[in-house]
Parts: C-alpha cells; sequence; structure tokens
C-alpha cells in the first residue's frame, strides 16, 4: 500500500483509469461469454483472461511512460512526427488489405499488424504539445501562438 500512496500524479486521472479497466473487463466478459464457451469448448473466460493480461501490460506501460521525465517525450516528438509521415504514405500502397482497406502494416518477424494512423496521432499529440510549449509566452495570442502551428 506504501507504494501506491508514493504514486506522483493526478489521482482523479488515475482513478478514471482504473475505473474505466474494470468497465472494459466487464464488457469483455459479458459481450464474449457465449462466443468463448461455443469456440473454446466451454471455456468461458478466454477472452476475460486475454482482456485482464492486455489490460495489466497497459497499465504497466502507461506507469512507466508516466515515470519518464517529460523532456524525453519533447526529443522524441520530432522523430516521431518525421517518422509518421513516411509510414502514412507507405500503407496505402504496401500496406495489408482488410476488410476492402489497406490501414495496416504487417511486421513480418512477429506476424503483428499495427494501424499508421495510431502511430501520426500521437506523434502529431506530441509533436503540437512541443510547439506549444515553447510558445508559452505568446499562448493566450491566437495569432503568434497557435496559428503559426497551423501552416507549418
Amino acid at each position: 500500500m506504501s507504494r501506491l500512496m508514493k504514486t506522483q500524479g493526478d489521482k482523479v486521472i488515475w482513478t478514471i483509469v482504473f475505473f474505466l479497466s474494470a468497465v472494459s473487463l466487464l464488457a469483455v466478459y459479458s459481450s464474449t461469454g457465449s462466443l468463448a464457451y461455443r469456440a473454446r469448448n466451454g471455456h468461458t473466460e478466454y477472452f476475460l483472461v486475454k482482456q485482464l493480461t492486455l489490460l495489466g501490460l497497459g497499465l504497466l506501460i502507461i506507469y512507466f511512460a508516466h515515470r519518464v521525465n517529460y523532456t524525453i517525450y519533447s526529443r522524441v516528438a520530432q522523430v516521431g512526427f518525421l517518422l509518421s509521415i513516411p509510414l502514412l504514405m507507405y500503407t496505402p500502397v504496401f500496406g495489408s488489405n482488410y476488410n476492402d482497406a489497406s490501414r495496416w502494416i504487417r511486421l513480418p518477424v512477429v506476424n503483428l499488424t499495427f494501424q499508421t494512423s495510431d502511430i501520426a496521432k500521437l506523434a502529431i499529440f506530441m509533436y503540437v504539445s512541443r510547439q506549444l510549449s515553447k510558445k508559452q509566452q505568446v499562448i493566450t495570442d491566437f495569432k503568434k501562438g497557435f496559428y503559426p502551428l497551423l501552416y507549418r
């Protein structure tokens, strides 16, 4: 319990994260119980265990990302932004085709797929945050603070 008390950050946000995590477990279990029973020969908890495992991994990633110094994210923002542009151009041409849309890239060795738009969303969020933090003195003036980001 002392480790929980030493955790830094906004306790309201952490409470919301854990509440939404619990709700996701309930939603997955209630909606996939009969499907898992039919598909897994009576193992109704298959999807619940899978969701719990992925949820635990996600919460660990959130915790460790929270512990990283924010200036590192500022440096990673530019690299991520510049990397996401070629990935977005690569996807329609060479991406995997699912449901008549080429939105996914398959990683050949591990045989996993991911959407490049998710990386681009994170990169643009971090990049805009970085640019706005550099303009703290003029952030209240729309023309000097935010407008230059639109045409940059």
